[in-house]
């Protein structure tokens, strides 16, 4: 039975300069060692630091499941020269030619992952004994998600297909990039079939029986520093995480 442990966290937080997509990264101990997403270069160091803490390097990765081509979940493959790629064959169609104003998909995340061997997701499959891949479109076309068997029950590695807790009130992710209709249909499967959750961007969590969400292990605030031009002294601010309730919609979806 594989073990499950967060390499970084995902984080609902944004700004009015940019968005830092902190997205999880989450890896699967067994037979193998998987990750499932990799993260931007920007979480590079810190996902190389998580690696080490668990005694590992990024050459001991043997798989990487992408639960889609956003640029917050597949910067880092080259991290990982020995890793086999899973990715959704509607993903690898889409990201050739994406909608305009999709501000997430990078036109070169084909080149970024050409250099792995890939295997292409057509249909929900397992991969290893406990570990099934299924399909979760609507924030994009070939999101995927990941089913880990555990003594539990279901856990689901959502990636953005869930990508906070309150996406099971509101009934969709925080952002849908390619169908409402598919994205609410996704939420609604997970919620069926899972007993854990670890969202794209927030902390993990149970489901109880009732219905009711209850967080697991996490960071609840976000540390920013810097320094403003023309001072001698920088900044820290330390900031609660909050719940996103209105979701971004992208216009054609």
């Amino acid at each position: 039975m594989y073990t499950i442990k967060v390499l970084t966290h995902g984080m609902n937080v944004g700004s009015n300069q940019a968005r830092l997509g902190l997205s999880s990264v989450i890896l699967l101990q067994g037979e193998q060692n998987i990750l499932v997403d990799v993260g931007h270069f920007g979480r590079r160091i810190l996902l190389v630091e998580s690696l080490e803490k668990e005694g590992l390097k990024p050459e001991d990765i043997s798989s990487i499941i992408l639960t889609h081509s956003h640029w917050d979940h597949c910067q880092n493959v080259d991290l990982f020269p020995n890793a086999k790629l899973y990715v959704h064959q509607k993903e690898i169609e889409y990201a050739n030619n994406p909608r305009n104003n999709d501000w997430a998909t990078p036109k070169y995340f084909n080149k970024t992952i050409e250099n792995h061997n890939v295997s292409i997701i057509t249909q929900e499959t397992e991969i290893e004994p406990g570990i099934q891949i299924i399909e979760t479109p609507g924030h994009t076309r070939g999101h995927i998600s990941v089913v880990v068997s555990t003594n539990d029950g279901n856990t689901v590695i959502a990636g953005d297909s869930l990508t906070d807790a309150f996406s099971l009130q509101r009934g969709t992710p925080g952002l849908i990039f390619w169908s409402k209709k598919e994205a609410s249909e996704s939420v609604e499967k997970i919620r069926k079939i899972a007993s854990v959750v670890y969202p794209g961007h927030d902390r993990p969590f149970a489901i109880k029986p009732n219905g009711e969400i209850e967080y697991k292990e996490g960071p609840t605030s976000v540390t920013f520093t810097g320094g403003f031009e023309n001072s001698e002294s920088g900044f820290s601010a330390t900031l609660n995480l909050e719940k996103t309730r209105v979701p971004w919609v992208h216009e054609e979806a």
